[in-house]
């Protein structure tokens, strides 16, 4: 795993660790629903918190994306080489889609 990979899940996981502290903290001294919320709140960051750990610890087992998730919008390709047999090229033409026109000035 690259060192700065590490560095900043460390950072993320500390920042939801410290905004879960404060939270639970607060809901601790809240009353009826707003000490619920608070409740629910503190622990979906501390679940946040344990899954950036994990995505971080696995991202190595599937090629450096954690969980085997792809980047947002990035597209990735694939080349793939065909083999050819030496028999004869083929010359067919290619015939343009029915639903094709070709461009009218």
């Amino acid at each position: 795993m690259h060192p700065m990979m590490i560095a900043g899940a460390l950072l993320h996981v500390t920042l939801l660790a410290v905004v879960a502290f404060f939270v639970l903290y607060a809901a601790q001294k809240a009353q009826g629903l707003v000490k619920l919320l608070g409740n629910v709140v503190g622990v979906w960051l501390l679940i946040l918190a344990v899954l950036a750990i994990a995505a971080a610890v696995t991202a190595p087992m599937f090629g450096g994306r954690p969980f085997g998730m792809s980047h947002g919008g990035h597209m990735e390709f694939r080349v793939i080489q065909e083999e050819r047999t030496e028999e004869a090229p083929t010359t067919e033409a290619v015939q343009p889609d029915a639903n094709e026109s070709s461009p009218s000035n």
